[in-house]
């Protein structure tokens, strides 16, 4: 029996006491188990996301009937109602994610790219991801060596690095293009073998696997997924106009918020925007809450944090601060994100700015 098939009776059996769609996307519809409170902006989001991942690969966006749907189910509804293995934190079948957190662009990537081999389909998967809600990207970012090879050959994720997976098909895309790997995506075998994937290498890239590795392996094997992760969710986010020497802000921060993203863990948000930094130099971050909005002391858990939006040529660094911060930032575009809570509703200012002469004094 195959792993579709069984996921599909397993599916069947669980289908009539799924909780029912309660947002109602162009590309997506989210069911949430009782008591689970998606934040605002949850559903633009990922119809957002859909919408990008489509244009990326060249393949239309679902509408109508054919939408995705996304469940977020508690811990309890995932292993009782989803067909998933228990292990894992969500999964997608066909043209449905089943998932324990709210936001989860990993598996909407997913939907673009099943049927697979599972080191190409991860790899999709992770290349496309994002930044997720942390601050911090838990991947290491100095590199030393990747493992290709045994990565290559894992059955199902047993034995398979997520991130040489990533970082892989990261170089893939940039090298031969999203369109032409989307191509190749379903031919890939699903129990994989070195001469099946050298045939789809040869047939739609027009080079050997093996000479592909010992590319990547000189040009691209150091680069961590911070600086390989496309982004485009954080580096295509509503744009700050600005003059290049100085921006602030003072707005509320709360589930509500039609541009919150959450809630990641147990009760984190985000906010994502971006901008352009006009040329290298020192800029001073700064975030302050507003200590007559909410509980007294919230200073510890809203954060700005800042990411370039280079790819493997820039050395990859995440600038954050919780109050007040100089960092050294290179000319680009960058993705600024502001990090909060959903149990609270509180404001904050924060800001950017121009530092003319960083010499200390």
């Amino acid at each position: 029996m195959t792993v579709r098939l069984l996921s599909l009776l397993a599916l069947l059996a669980a289908c009539d006491r799924l909780p029912e769609p309660s947002l109602e996307g162009q590309h997506v519809r989210i069911a949430a188990s009782p008591g689970l409170g998606p934040c605002a902006g949850n559903l633009a989001h990922m119809d957002l996301f859909v919408a990008r991942m489509a244009a990326e690969t060249g393949v239309p966006a679902p509408t109508g009937d054919d939408r995705f749907t996304y469940y977020w189910l508690t811990a309890e509804d995932f292993v009782d109602l989803s067909p998933c293995p228990r292990e894992v934190s969500a999964c997608t079948v066909f043209d449905t994610i089943y998932s324990r957190e709210a936001v989860l662009d990993h598996e909407l990537v997913h939907l673009f790219g099943f049927d697979t081999s599972s080191f190409f389909a991860e790899g999709f998967a992770v290349a496309y991801e994002g930044l997720g809600g942390g601050v911090y990207d838990m991947r290491p970012t100095m590199i030393t060596s990747r493992d290709i090879w045994s990565s290559l050959l894992a059955v199902l994720w047993f034995g398979l690095s997520y991130d040489d997976a990533g970082a892989f098909v990261a170089y893939l895309l940039d090298r031969h293009g999203p369109a032409k790997f989307q191509a190749a995506l379903p031919h890939f075998p699903l129990l994989a073998s070195r001469s099946g994937i050298d045939r789809v290498f040869r047939n739609y890239f027009g080079v050997s696997l093996a000479d592909s590795v010992a590319e990547f392996i000189a040009e691209r094997e150091r680069c961590p997924h911070l600086a390989y992760d496309r982004k485009i969710m954080e580096c295509d986010a509503p744009r700050i106009a600005w003059d290049g020497r100085h921006h602030a802000e003072y707005r509320r921060i709360a589930a509500d918020e039609p541009d919150a993203l959450g809630p990641f863990g147990r009760d984190s948000l985000l906010i994502l925007r971006s901008i352009d930094v006009p040329e290298d130099g020192t800029y001073e971050l700064e975030i302050v809450t507003d200590p007559r909005v909410g509980e007294s002391d919230l200073s510890g858990f809203h954060t700005l944090s800042v990411v370039g939006c280079g790819r493997c040529d820039d050395e990859p660094a995440v600038h954050e601060t919780t109050d007040m911060a100089r960092v050294e930032l290179r000319a680009g575009r960058h993705a600024l994100r502001l990090h909060g809570l959903t149990t609270v509703d509180t404001r904050v200012a924060w800001s950017i700015t121009r530092v003319d002469d960083p010499t200390p004094r």
